[in-house]
This record gives structure tokens, C-alpha cells and sequence, in this order.
């Protein structure tokens, strides 16, 4: 990856805009679909973009484009001007100078082996009809095979620069299944491998089964009893629950008194049992060395058995109080975690079902964009999963709404499980819950 940041730096001096900061990535990827045993599209291609912000006269403007030629530099430094001037106010310090060491995220591996386009196409073919085989009631099953390679890079006029390198491999299993009546049940599951097509085999085929009973399990299925149940959260839940929660947790929220954890540092604000890490090194296609400020990202430990240890810190929050950003940004100055980990507890899944004995497996939520409110964390949540009866998953269950409030969720954690997939770049366990209002019939 080649880009004379020399010249646009220039562009941007010449016109007044200083600091000026640049971030650039291309990527080229390999993909396949494959629908019912037939191959609906496959393709490689490419895309770069380019983005800029920078200050003029106190205010910030920015702008960004796909089209990279020689006359961009000047064009995009025109551009960012054109937005300062009725852009809104900024501070210089809030930019960072640089001078500091970067740990690599591991999300290029040295023993990546890429693979060509038919070798794509065949594992897809190969996988449907795999996946066709496991249940005469399966309608319709796609397959989605991707290959990705990409660079990124940042860098801005007081000498910062980093950059980044991602190699992988990525799939989905989507199927459709019908009833005897026609009735429809979709279904699907994502996998994933920083290594091989091989190791993606291997991956997929683990999947299969997951992908097929999301579908077939929920024919005829009805919602529970309402009432308060034991439950137990799949990981994917719990993981879905938890982006709005750790939004609270971002210093800019706080510092604009609109976070409920505002002075809570010090203080238990969840479950005991629950230890929270950002792990933003490991490898995961999310994992990044730098964060969107070009601050290096940082392995620390923001809730240790319940307790708050810190916010999530941009540059520019973290200059409000006089302290260094633990590389969080995530945008204009607002903090998220790059990836979170949970501490595994020492509990499988059919331990965790064992230990509720009688109670809910809640498998997927949906409406979380509405149905849950950012700042006060109430939640009004469509679900489905399982009953559990005598410590095991029993029947499946639908058409139900969980309600309450997700600081009293997190705080009724009884137990943490161990189902945990470093492999499959998934760090959060299911959980057990004491209990969890299910609306149903």
C-alpha cells in the first residue's frame, strides 16, 4: 500500500488546514454465492477509499472519496476547507502528535494461505449440498464465501502515521425451511478463519448443524407462559445485549452527564462474576492496532469482578481530564471497546441448563435498535430459543418479548459459562440469569 501523504500534507498547508489527518484503506476480496447447488454470482474485485479531516481558523471540516488520482490531493484539501468553514468548533490537542509504540493486532497471520477463486467456488457447491442433505424440509440454502485481503493507514501532520493489515477468510450458511403446510423458517450461521480455506472447511462444517435446527426447530412453535423466568442467554444474545450497555461506558456520554455509570469508577455496576477485557490484539477481523484517533489500541481490564476501572477514553476526552487515552475511539471523540472478552467461568452449556434446572434458553433477540432505550437501558425485546425442563433443552419456543432493564440483567448474572470460541473470534460466553420477565401467552 502506497500513497504520498507527503503531497497531501502539502495540499493542506498550502490552504491553511492545520493539523490535517489522512486515513486510507484498500481492500480486494474473492467472493462466491451459491444458491441451492447452483453458483449465483462469484466475483474479485477491489475498492480503496480515502478520507481527511483538518482545522481552519478553530473549526474542523472533513471529506472523503473512492476516487484517488494525482489531482486528489489538492481536490480533497479543497474540500475539507470548503467544510471547516461551516464546520464546528475544534481543538488542535485533540489530534494526536504520535510517539508512541503499536502492538500488531493479529489479524494477519503469517501462515494465511490464500486460495483461488474455483477452490472458493468448489468449497461453496460442496457445502450446499452438504447442508441440503441434513434435512428433507430445507427449501432454499445459500452459501456466501468471501476472501478478504485489506490495508488501512492513518496518518496527520504532526508525524503520527500507523497502518494495518487484514487477511481472511468469511462464510454464511442461510437457509429456508418449510412445514408439510408451507409454512417458512429461515435460519443461518456465520464462520470464519484467519488461517486456511481448510481451516474454513472445518469451521463450516461445525456450522451446519446450528444453521438447520435455527430453522426446523421452530415449525408449529408457539411462545411460553407469561411469567419470570431462570434463563439462560446464548452467547450471541448476551453479546447483542451488551454493545448497548458498554455504550454507557463511553467517557464522552459521561463527561455530557448522560451516562447512568457517571462516578460509578470504583463501584460495582454488574454481576461478580463478571470480569470485562478489551482485547483489542487478539486474532479477530475486528481486532485493530489503532483506534480512529491513530492512538495505539490498549489490552486492559474495564470491569473486574462487577467493578468499574475505567471509561472508554478518545484523545479528545481524555485531554478534558488531563489523563492518556486508552485508544478507544471509535469517531468525533466518542469511546467503545475494540474487542470485548468476558472471563469464561467453568460452566458448559448443559451445565448452565443443569444448574437453572427449569427455565428459558434465549437464543436470538431481535428490534434492538428500537427496542431498547440508550440512555436509561430499558428493554422491550422480541426472542425465541428453548424451554429447559429437569436441566435439559427441551422444546422450542417463539413469538415472546423479554422486558426489563439491562443494569439489573447484567447484575443478575448467577453464572458465567465457558462456551467461549477463540477459533471463531467470539469472546463472550452464555450466561445464567435469575430472572428474566418473558411475555407470552
Amino acid at each position: 500500500m502506497r500513497l504520498n501523504t507527503k503531497k497531501y500534507f502539502e495540499e493542506a498547508k498550502k490552504l491553511g488546514l492545520e493539523p490535517y489527518q489522512l486515513s486510507y484503506s484498500v481492500s480486494t476480496e474473492a467472493s462466491v454465492e451459491v444458491f441451492n447447488g447452483e453458483v449465483e454470482q462469484q466475483q474479485i474485485g477491489s475498492a480503496q477509499d480515502i478520507g481527511a479531516k483538518g482545522m481552519f481558523e478553530g473549526n474542523q471540516g472533513s471529506f472523503s472519496t473512492d476516487a484517488i488520482d494525482n489531482l486528489t490531493p489538492a481536490f480533497m484539501a479543497s474540500k475539507v476547507l470548503e467544510s471547516a468553514k461551516f464546520g464546528k468548533e475544534a481543538n488542535a490537542d485533540d489530534y494526536f502528535k504520535g510517539g508512541k509504540k503499536y502492538k500488531k493486532a493479529k489479524t494477519a497471520l503469517k501462515e494465511f494461505k490464500p486460495a483461488t477463486l474455483k477452490e472458493l467456488r468448489e468449497f461453496a457447491l460442496d457445502l450446499c449440498k452438504e447442508v441440503k442433505s441434513r434435512d428433507s424440509r430445507l427449501a432454499k440454502v445459500s452459501i456466501d464465501v468471501t476472501m478478504q485481503t485489506s490495508e488501512s493507514m492513518k496518518a496527520n501532520s504532526y508525524g503520527m502515521k500507523c497502518s494495518d493489515k487484514m487477511t481472511y477468510f468469511f462464510g454464511y450458511i442461510s437457509v429456508v425451511a418449510e412445514d408439510e403446510k408451507g409454512e417458512p423458517r429461515s435460519g443461518g450461521k456465520s464462520f470464519s478463519s484467519a488461517k486456511s480455506l481448510e481451516d474454513l472447511k472445518n469451521h463450516a462444517y461445525d456450522a451446519i448443524d446450528e444453521a438447520v435446527h435455527s430453522a426446523v426447530d421452530f415449525f408449529g412453535t408457539g411462545p411460553c407462559k407469561s411469567k419470570t423466568y431462570k434463563t439462560v442467554l446464548s452467547r450471541g444474545s448476551l453479546g447483542s445485549l451488551l454493545r448497548f450497555f458498554l455504550g454507557q461506558l463511553n467517557a464522552k456520554s459521561v463527561q455530557k452527564h448522560l451516562s447512568l455509570f457517571e462516578g460509578k469508577k470504583g463501584s460495582q455496576i454488574v454481576s461478580k462474576l463478571l470480569t470485562m477485557k478489551n482485547l483489542p490484539h487478539v486474532t479477530s477481523p475486528s481486532s485493530s492496532s489503532y483506534d480512529a484517533d491513530g492512538y495505539p489500541t490498549q489490552d486492559f481490564t474495564f470491569i473486574k469482578n462487577g467493578v468499574l476501572e475505567d471509561y472508554f477514553y478518545s484523545v479528545e476526552t481524555a485531554n478534558v481530564e488531563n489523563r492518556e487515552s486508552n485508544g478507544c475511539c471509535i469517531g468525533n471523540g466518542n469511546g467503545y471497546p475494540t474487542q470485548v472478552a468476558i472471563k469464561p467461568g467453568r460452566y458448559d452449556l448443559d451445565s448452565l441448563f443443569a444448574k437453572i434446572k427449569n427455565g428459558l434458553y434465549i437464543t436470538s433477540v431481535s428490534g434492538l435498535n428500537s427496542g431498547i432505550n440508550g440512555q436509561t437501558l430499558d428493554f422491550s425485546l422480541p426472542c425465541e430459543g428453548y424451554i429447559i425442563k429437569d436441566g435439559k433443552k427441551a422444546g422450542a419456543l417463539s413469538m415472546m418479548v423479554m422486558a426489563g432493564n439491562l443494569q439489573n440483567l447484567f447484575n443478575s448474572i448467577i453464572a458465567v459459562g465457558n462456551d467461549i470460541d477463540p477459533e471463531q473470534a467470539k469472546f463472550i460466553p452464555s450466561v445464567a440469569i435469575k430472572g428474566l420477565a418473558v411475555s407470552g401467552k
